[in-house]
């Protein structure tokens, strides 16, 4: 059986790093540039944002909202939802995390005419109330993190095959999970930014499937890192002149042509 992988970028211009007078440039030099890799690779990449993100680029360059709604209607591309806001769910009371979901989800609707059907467990900060809360707003999956979910059940030692492919909550509630893998999302960061050739990644891509793995998390991160620096400090690298939006579409297209595997949304992959 070939092995699939999956893609989903995370979005958020209330980022603690990101200037409100710099969202303009976060959504030019990133989210088209992440709607143009859909374009033109074919792969039917998960785009994840909160409301309150979906709606300020509504407000500064709303072309943006009109292509993602239309590779969403042609099933080019998959909504991952979060919320409104982008709330650490075990820190606040539930009440909050339930209105979190309600106007997250009415605003899903209201600007893309559809909703999401997998969540990410925002800050991969996970309670099994989460669970509840989730299924209660119709979820049927999550996105965690499983390098942190193997550590705290200590299956660190288990084959990736080995960990939980479901969370339940403590009414009873099921979802299933679809895993999030650090590895592998930083390798894609690094090559994008010029750190590893793609030989490199290639061959630790290649050891993962050849170790059993059928299912892969390519990526699973920040779609702001690439294309732009925040410019915090003096010392902060600058943008790959390859360019790194074009450095992730020829690492996706080498993945394809030398590893076997298919890509797939992440309901697919759920």
């Amino acid at each position: 059986m070939k092995p699939k992988g999956y893609l989903v970028f995370h979005l958020n211009l209330a980022f603690s790093s990101i200037e409100e007078d710099a969202r303009e440039d976060i959504i030019k030099a990133c989210y088209h540039n992440l709607l143009d890799l859909i374009e033109e690779t074919g792969i039917p990449i998960g785009i994840e944002l909160t409301g309150w993100t979906l709606k300020q680029i509504d407000r500064i360059d709303s072309t943006w909202i009109e292509r993602f709604k239309n590779l969403l209607s042609s099933g080019k591309c998959e909504l991952v939802g979060s919320g409104y806001c982008q709330i650490i769910g075990p820190l606040v009371p539930y009440k909050v995390n339930e209105w979190n979901q309600r106007l997250g989800i009415k605003t899903y609707k209201e600007m893309l005419g559809c909703r999401p059907n997998i969540i990410l467990v925002n800050e991969m900060a996970f309670s099994s109330s989460l669970v509840d809360l989730y299924s209660s707003f119709g979820y049927t999956g999550l996105i965690m993190d499983r390098d942190n979910v193997r550590l705290a059940l200590d299956l660190k030692n288990l084959p990736m095959s080995g960990v939980p492919s479901h969370a339940k909550g403590p009414s009873g509630s099921v979802l299933q999970v679809l895993w999030s893998d650090s590895i592998l999302f930083q390798k894609v960061q690094h090559f994008a930014h010029g750190d590893i050739t793609i030989d490199n990644y290639l061959d630790y891509l290649n050891k993962r499937i050849n170790n059993g793995e059928t299912l892969l998390p390519i990526y699973t991160n920040d779609a702001e890192i690439f294309d732009y620096r925040p410019g915090r400090f003096s010392i902060e690298r600058p943008t790959h002149p390859d360019g790194e939006w074009n450095r992730i579409k020829n690492l996706l297209e080498a993945i394809i042509l030398n590893t076997g595997i298919k890509f797939c949304s992440p309901s697919q992959a759920l």
